[in-house]
């Protein structure tokens, strides 16, 4: 989930129309050439004897079928919603990289096979020109998918086109190798057919293996990048002088052109549930209109101008930075019942911080047991890649609520 699929999202209907159109396209187009570089490939396979440049044919089949499965995605990925999938359909473009990874995978693994097969019993060679000219052709026309394919990738941001090119380049790579080990044969009489085929497959299996991780990340819930959480942070910040700070930050991923969002914003205690409710309304109509991302924030309520909440930000600040530097405070809240004051806070811990959540309460509260005794500690530990722990507020505090 990165800075240009949120563009993406900002994209009108006919924006979305043409994305669609150029996906389908570049599709058409893998699938004409990997099928002419197939069977040039396997006929010259055929008639050299090499297991090799046979394999190296197959592989573009399989390639000419990822093209079919890109080109569907692109169409399905652009319906719209419906009563059985509420977010649309733009994950089948991560459906269909997974699949062009698969495709990879069943040629890298039949490759290496056979691969092995020929290291075990070699056979004699016979390569003539259309050996080399078909592998010459082939070495150039990846070449110009994989550049084709990446300007695509970048300008649709599309990961199946993403996976299409790397693709590419990994037959580039390997349609290379398998003309170097020919070469060999024909200037020094040396045969490494098998071991350059193993060579390829493995190299072809890296490669898919790649592309799945991150597909399998990306449908289970990846992070999204630094850039594009750092721009949404910066956008709300910049939109009203009234928003103090932000946190909490969730982005969901349904697909390019489809994410959701939400956050906490820090907003002035004394601001009144209407200005606080049109001030979020209008950071939220403001997202959807210059980047199509539906976002929804919540306030929390922050104290201003007050010795006693400055005093005791900057020791949960001094407590947290003694834990680690990287350490966030936030979301501090002072509640007052009829026997206890409490202050309620979250702390957000770096993955490098390995304490646990207790040895983490017992730090803040031992720092205010000198301090600040009567203080009752509510703190919630959020990390970035397990579930929150919360502790619960005093039932006390429902008086509050109803009195208000």
């Amino acid at each position: 989930m990165d800075l240009q699929e949120l563009k993406i999202t900002a994209q009108d209907g006919n924006e979305a129309e043409e994305r669609k159109s150029q996906g389908i396209k570049a599709a058409v187009l893998g699938i004409i050439l990997n099928l002419l570089l197939a069977i040039s490939k396997i006929i010259a396979g055929y008639l050299s004897g090499s297991v090799a440049i046979s394999a190296d044919g197959w592989n573009n089949v399989s390639d000419a079928f990822s093209s079919i499965v890109t080109m569907l995605s692109f169409a399905y990925s652009s319906k719209p919603a419906d009563k059985e999938h509420p977010f649309g359909h733009a994950r089948a473009e991560y459906i269909a990289s997974s699949i062009i990874a698969l495709g990879m995978l069943i040629v890298g693994l039949s490759l290496g096979r056979q691969s092995i097969e020929r290291i075990i019993s070699p056979q004699d060679l016979d390569f003539g020109i259309m050996s080399y000219l078909s592998l010459g052709i082939s070495i150039a026309v990846k070449g110009f998918l994989y550049f084709y394919y990446n300007a695509r990738a970048k300008r649709l941001s599309s990961p199946a086109m993403r996976a299409s090119a790397k693709d590419s380049l990994a037959d580039v790579i390997s349609t290379l190798a398998v003309l170097l080990s020919t070469i060999l044969f024909a200037v020094g009489g040396i045969n490494i057919d098998g071991l350059t085929g193993l060579m390829v497959s493995v190299f072809i299996l890296w490669s898919a293996i790649g592309i799945m991780r991150n597909m399998v990340n990306r449908l289970m819930g990846s992070p999204p990048s630094n850039e594009l959480k750092q721009l949404i942070i910066d956008e709300i910040m910049e939109t009203d002088p009234g928003i103090l700070g932000v946190h909490d930050l969730l982005l969901h991923d349904y697909g390019p052109g489809n994410m959701h969002a939400s956050a906490h914003v820090e907003i002035d205690s004394k601001m009144t549930f209407v200005a606080a409710h049109l001030l979020l309304d209008r950071i939220e109509s403001k997202f959807y209109e210059d980047y199509g991302l539906e976002i929804v924030l919540h306030g929390d309520p922050t104290a201003l101008k007050d010795p006693l909440n400055g005093k005791l930000v900057e020791m949960l600040q001094e407590t947290a930075h003694k834990i680690d530097p990287a350490v966030d405070v936030h979301d501090l809240q002072q509640f007052e019942t009829a026997d206890e004051h409490i202050l309620a806070f979250d702390v957000s811990l770096p993955d490098n911080v390995m304490l646990s959540d207790e040895e983490i309460r017992y730090q803040f509260r031992t720092a205010f047991q000198k301090n600040y005794p009567e203080l009752t500690l509510i703190i919630a530990i959020e990390r970035a890649y397990q579930t929150s722990s919360k502790e619960q507020i005093s039932d006390k505090i429902d008086k509050i609520i109803d009195e208000a």
